[in-house]
């Protein structure tokens, strides 16, 4: 495994929304042409103001994500994933602001107030991260999912509310679906409890799933059975996924193609497997060196230097600069901007040969 870009790799091109062809996953039905993709956002920046200043959750994000694709958006804690969940949905809270950029879906503008209250639940819905804190503990599965249906979905009648509540827990395999449906969150164990989340972020048949860290706190044997569960469901049901996850393993598993991201900002975009083989960034390439292998008699795993930047008080150049074992003069004075190293491969570092 190497940084290195190849030296075939064709001279640096800018990184417009519109050249989605970068980084699109295989297949024509997310091939990156404009008339395939769902979800747009260009120049997206979130921010927080604060004592120290303003910190930017989401500084400059350009992504797009295809029909029937799943895309992974991997980084660590604070890395402004969430974030940039939230923002899709325009669920940004006060003090929270859109500072600039545009999220588009099929065309429409998602940082109008009225398309996002349109759009969220229907056609785009989200997975949180705990289950245990998204779900009610005063009402029953069953009074969420009649609550959810009647509001967002339209349905009504007692009978037809009742029916697609327990086809919606049939689907995501909860056993006993009329049991559960009279049970409390707590009375749940965690994996059911993620599916039950899933099973209220389908209850509206959306066009894209945000799923927002779904396999946390869950131990391995339940994680898989969720991202099959997910990546079943997104084969049937047409469904496209947005991935947000620090799991690399959970990349691999479920995606078509990853942009890893960090400081609120993507510094490699990349298909799934050429993101494993040879990866571009040095932040890439530290994040998969602390992983555990099995295929190597590692003693001790190789960790990223140093501590995640005080988001106030970023560097004037790469916000990775400061951790960065290739970091360099040019890396003080200025980030860099993502650039094409080779087909569907971007990469924002000075250091490869695409970038200079």
């Amino acid at each position: 495994m190497t940084s290195d870009a190849s030296p075939s790799a064709p001279a640096p091109a800018a990184d417009p929304a519109a050249a989605g062809a970068a980084g699109a996953a295989p297949g024509p039905a997310a091939s990156g042409d404009a008339g395939d993709r769902l979800l747009e956002i260009k120049d997206l920046t979130v921010g927080f103001p604060t004592r120290d200043g303003t910190v930017y959750g989401v500084d400059r994000l350009t992504l797009n994500v295809g029909s029937h694709e799943r895309l992974g958006v991997v980084g660590e804690s604070g890395s402004g994933k969430s974030v940039m969940g939230l923002a899709i949905l325009g669920m940004v809270l006060p003090p929270g602001r859109f500072v600039g950029g545009s999220v588009c879906w099929k065309g429409q503008d998602m940082l109008d107030p009225a398309v996002a209250a349109r759009v969220r639940g229907r056609e785009v819905a989200m997975i949180f991260q705990d289950p245990m804190v998204s779900l009610n503990p005063l009402k029953t599965v069953g009074a969420q999912l009649r609550e959810l249906l009647r509001r967002r979905s339209g349905l009504q009648g007692h009978r037809v509310v009742r029916d697609r509540c327990l086809e919606l827990l049939d689907m995501v395999g909860i056993a006993n679906p009329r049991e559960r449906l009279r049970a409390y969150a707590f009375e749940l164990s965690g994996g059911m409890r993620q599916r039950v989340m899933i099973a209220t972020a389908l209850a509206c048949n959306p066009e894209l799933l945000i799923a927002d860290e779904p396999t946390t706190g869950l131990d391995v044997t339940i994680q898989d059975q969720v991202l099959t569960l997910l990546h079943d469901l997104s084969a049937e049901l047409g469904v496209s996924v947005l991935m947000i996850t620090h799991d690399l393993g959970v990349v691999a598993q479920f995606c078509d193609r990853v942009q890893v991201m960090y400081a609120g900002r993507i510094v490699e975009r990349a298909p799934i497997a050429d993101v494993f083989a040879e990866p571009q960034h040095p932040y890439t390439l530290g994040l998969l060196q602390s992983v555990p292998r099995v295929d190597r008699d590692d003693k001790e795993l190789e960790g990223i230097p140093g501590e995640p930047l005080d988001r106030a008080r970023l560097p004037a150049g790469c916000a990775f600069e400061p951790r960065c074992p290739e970091s360099g003069d040019r890396c003080t004075q200025a980030p860099p901007d993502l650039v094409q190293l080779a087909d569907r491969r971007w990469v924002a570092c000075f250091n490869r040969p695409a970038s200079g």
